[in-house]
């Protein structure tokens, strides 16, 4: 297991797709089950992203050794298309699959295929969406019916997610209200999550816990490096294995692929007036088609003396746009169809995600714009 771990995170950034992205975290964690039972592990995770344009893979994986002898194992695999945008609508369908096993002869898993909708504003998205599948535990296999509503913002520097999920399993129906919150300073991206469960007790699964959360820190010593410290309380489910409980874990987190670029020291520009100005002296973000495989990115910052961007299509090294009369910023690159990651700053200021496109968490807990060119 620890050996494919391995094979899979050093190797998906040589797939040929069109953008991937791949980690993997060495360290230890230490568990608390259900509040009676303590264990310590040594653990590998490994994590691969690929793009393909309007479509989606994501890959996680997770061995442990436990001091005290035996081994688990967990993974899963998710995959979603995309339409393009009509109107400010996106449609998401995909599948999931996951699950887990222990020496001991558990076995764990689940299997979903399920659709959303994506509303985009100007701020962030509302998503609505559900899925069917099946779930294996305990005593065998029990359909799984999955509904889903949220919406993310960003304030700020502050990125936001909420999201209401009713789940039925059979007969047992409950449902999980959670809220992720990220943001970054310096070199060191910071998350932290909120989860509350109402309904009906999961005793097959041995969940007795209503509420759950957790704080994690990821600090970048390079740019392909960074050492990663997290802790909470967590729930049971379905590809987990485990009964919910209480964690701390410290790791070191060695990244392939695309990975948003630190902010870099440079020196504070102010207007005529004395304010500070950044990403949200941006007025208006667009894009235009300059040919067959070019595409022009326009900024509306009347006010600036450098406006740049950067993304997973320069592999995050900033690129300077050049200025109009009308006060507006814009650069022609090439780019094919498909889905990217970018932000944008103003006179050197914080890295923010452009007006006008759907902001997202990446995988290190830093917020992206998504730009969709079609």
């Amino acid at each position: 297991m620890l050996a494919a771990l391995l094979i899979c995170v050093s190797g998906a950034s040589s797939a040929s797709a069109q953008r991937t992205e791949a980690n993997a975290d060495l360290g230890g964690i230490a568990l608390r089950y259900a509040d009676t039972l303590n264990a310590g592990a040594a653990a590998v995770s490994g994590h691969a992203l690929l793009d393909w344009g309007p479509t989606v893979a994501d890959a996680i994986g997770t061995f442990s050794q436990f001091m005290s002898g035996g081994s688990s194992g967990q993974g899963s695999l998710s995959a979603s298309f995309f339409s393009p945008a009509i109107r400010g609508i996106l449609t998401e369908v995909g599948g999931f699959a996951g699950g887990s096993a222990h020496d001991d002869g558990t076995r764990t898993g689940e299997v979903l295929v399920n659709a959303r909708l994506h509303f985009i504003r100007s701020r962030g998205e509302i998503f609505a969406g559900g899925g069917v599948g099946r779930a294996s535990f305990g005593g065998g296999a029990q359909r799984i019916l999955v509904g889903e509503i949220g919406g993310s913002t960003q304030i700020q520097t502050l990125d936001a997610t909420f999201t209401v999920s009713p789940i039925a399993l059979d007969s047992v129906k409950y449902a999980d209200t959670q809220i992720s919150l990220s943001w970054s300073r310096r070199n060191v991206d910071f998350g932290a999550l909120f989860g509350v469960r109402v309904g009906d007790e999961v005793a097959d699964l041995g969940a007795t816990a209503r509420t759950w959360g957790s704080l994690s820190a990821v600090a970048w010593l390079k740019p392909r490096l960074a050492a990663v410290l997290s802790g909470g309380t967590y729930p049971i489910d379905p590809t987990q294995g485990f009964p919910g409980g209480r964690f701390l874990s410290a790791s070191i987190r060695l990244s392939r692929g695309a990975r948003r670029a630190p902010p870099l020291a440079s020196p504070v520009v102010t207007s005529d007036s004395g304010d500070l100005l950044e990403a949200s002296a941006v007025q208006r973000f667009t894009w235009v088609k300059s040919g067959v495989s070019a595409v022009t990115l326009r900024a509306k910052v009347p006010v600036a003396q450098t406006v740049e961007i950067t993304g997973d299509f320069t592999n995050w090294i900033p690129v300077r746009l050049s200025s109009a009369t009308d006060g507006s910023w814009a650069v022609t690159l090439p780019l094919k169809p498909g889905k990217y990651q970018m932000n944008i700053r103003v006179n050197g200021g914080p890295w923010r995600v452009p007006p006008g496109l759907l902001s997202m968490v990446d995988e290190f807990g830093g917020s992206v714009g998504l730009l969709i060119i079609e």
